[in-house]
């Protein structure tokens, strides 16, 4: 049994991620998944204005509970898992192994607390725990500080602290907001502003797009230099993240509220009247340090979208008829084997709300993946997470986890340059020879395809763009598979006087990047660029530029 995070997705549209990820098993075990109440086929919850984010957050929910009226209450976790048990009894299953993702955690939880006798063994990957949490999220910012100068650090391409740096960043734009339009991953033109809010959020939804913390640093340097385009694209690309849609089976926003105002912990008295509980919610805010949320300021953190949600968005949704917590207060929870997983890099589900799920557990065991953001084991082609979710259901005991110690880093840009001449130069090897434009040339070349492959985990269709021009269009194996990826380039631009086109290959079972390349513009020539996904890589670039032979050797790209 599966279920999906939000809350507010639907489970069954994500049946095909689960069934890559427990494939071990699947010779052998059937794969439940259920849409719960409010979500998917279930009778998604469908409140259009909030649905389409149109109007105030907090009038919007408000209107969506009171138009659900006496069903305002029928959506909590509790009752979700019930539903599952109810489900399980229809298909004469009695025991099943449970996996949970993000707010799946929540629900698994729930369920294995409401119906321990249905539940051999339960993984909780990116977990926060059942019994509440707090709402402003303070552990949240100690793992975006943590995470931020993790990349740095393990990547080395960071000059000097780039939190505080963004900080500087947010403090800049929300002055004076930069606008503009740019292209999003899969090609579309969209309007972008950013102000200090958007950085602040940006920062903390790296967990979710690594493109994040590749480029966010580097292409507000380069703003500064008066280059907007890397900028304006990361902007391009969180529009297109946060783009509502009008069908709510794919994604409730009404539901993510039912849920969260029935089951997650406020700020004030729920049987308080608006102007008394607006009054407790300024009086709880008054007691943060002013460095609460630093890099950025409490103001400025409290306007970011999933904080504000969090903290102000049930501030009118109607007062609960009656109790049904997912875990009554004071229960025992029970003895059943256990693994919680979270990636060091998680500031969503911070490291601080994946140990207080394990506590809750008298039989659990938690292990940090390192260098892996939120959630661990879905799309896991680096096979960690998912082989150690298969082991534990398989065995009840993960077995060996030094895989989660061997994860690559993340390839950080240290920097956009607008011509090859800015760019950093790739090192000589034996045999090399090159002059000092041909390795900015190489530099930038093996650059291209690191960011055409940044760029294809944000693509939802196959054709991608280039950062100052150019195209690539993406094919081979699918998505959920471990067969190779294609991406044919036709005149990429990294750098707007160097194009290039050719093929790049990425072999997910050799664990291997390699690309055949025909530079044109400043220089010209052929090259062929390989790196390994191992921590540490070095790219291997060799072929000629301008008639001369070039060995060379820079960091992954």
């Amino acid at each position: 049994m599966a279920a999906e995070g939000g809350p507010g997705y639907a489970t069954i549209d994500s049946a095909s991620g689960y069934d890559f990820m427990l494939r071990p098993l699947r010779a052998r075990r059937d794969l439940i998944v259920m849409d719960n109440r409010g979500t998917g086929s279930s009778g998604a919850i469908d409140c259009p204005r909030l649905q389409l984010g149109r109007g105030s957050y907090v009038h919007e929910v408000g209107r969506c509970g009171r138009t659900l009226g006496a069903r305002a209450d029928a959506y909590g976790t509790g009752a979700a898992a019930d539903d599952l048990a109810a489900v399980l009894d229809r298909l004469e299953i009695p025991v099943v192994n449970m996996y949970g993702d993000s707010y799946g955690t929540y629900f698994a939880q729930a369920f294995a607390v409401r119906h321990p006798a249905r539940v051999r063994a339960v993984v909780l990957d990116a977990a926060f725990a059942v019994t509440g949490f707090d709402p402003w999220e303070r552990d949240q910012l100690e793992s975006i500080r943590f995470a931020w100068r993790a990349v740095c650090e393990r990547s080395g391409a960071c000059a000097g602290d780039s939190l505080s740096y963004l900080g500087a960043l947010a403090r800049r734009l929300q002055r004076r907001p930069l606008t503009g339009k740019a292209r999003d991953a899969d090609g579309t033109l969209r309007r972008v502003r950013l102000d200090g809010r958007e950085i602040a959020q940006l920062t903390g939804d790296a967990s979710f797009y690594y493109a994040i913390y590749r480029d966010l640093v580097a292409a507000g340097r380069a703003y500064e230099r008066g280059d907007r385009r890397p900028l304006l694209r990361l902007g391009a690309e969180s529009v297109a993240a946060y783009e509502p849609s009008s069908d709510p089976t794919g994604y409730s926003e009404g539901a993510y509220a039912a849920v969260a105002c029935h089951d997650y912990p406020n700020l004030w008295d729920r049987s308080a009247s608006f102007a008394q509980l607006r009054r407790q919610l300024a009086a709880a805010r008054a007691q943060l340090a002013p460095d609460t949320f630093s890099p950025f300021s409490v103001g400025l953190w409290l306007k970011s979208t999933v904080e504000y949600q969090l903290a102000y968005g049930c501030l009118r949704w109607p007062e609960p008829k009656f109790e049904d917590p997912a875990v009554a207060p004071g229960t025992t929870f029970p003895a059943v084997p256990v693994l919680v997983l979270d990636g060091d890099l998680d500031s969503v589900t911070p490291l601080g709300d994946s140990e207080a799920a394990a506590a809750l557990f008298p039989n659990s065991r938690l292990v940090v993946v390192r260098n892996v953001g939120h959630v661990t084991a879905l799309s896991d082609f680096d096979r960690c997470g998912s082989v150690l979710v298969s082991r534990f259901f398989a065995a009840l005991d993960p077995g060996d986890t030094s895989c989660a110690e061997r994860i690559p880093e993340l390839h950080v840009v240290p920097k956009f340059p607008r011509r090859i001449a800015q760019a950093p130069a790739a090192q000589p090897a034996a045999g090399d020879r090159s002059n000092a434009l041909d390795r900015r040339a190489a530099w930038t070349a093996a650059r291209s395809i690191g960011d055409a492959w940044s760029r294809w985990w944000l693509m939802y269709g196959t054709k991608g763009h280039g950062l100052r021009g150019g195209r690539f269009t993406a094919g081979g194996a699918a998505y959920y598979s471990y067969g190779p990826v294609r991406l044919e380039l036709k005149r990429v631009r990294y750098a707007a006087d160097l194009a290039a086109s050719g093929v790049a290959i990425w072999d997910r079972r050799g664990q291997r990047y390699s690309a055949t390349l025909r530079l044109s513009g400043r220089r010209r020539g052929r090259l062929r660029v390989s790196w390994p996904s191992r921590a540490g890589a070095t790219a291997r670039i060799t072929g000629r530029l301008g008639g001369r032979r070039v060995r060379l050797r820079t960091p992954a790209p």
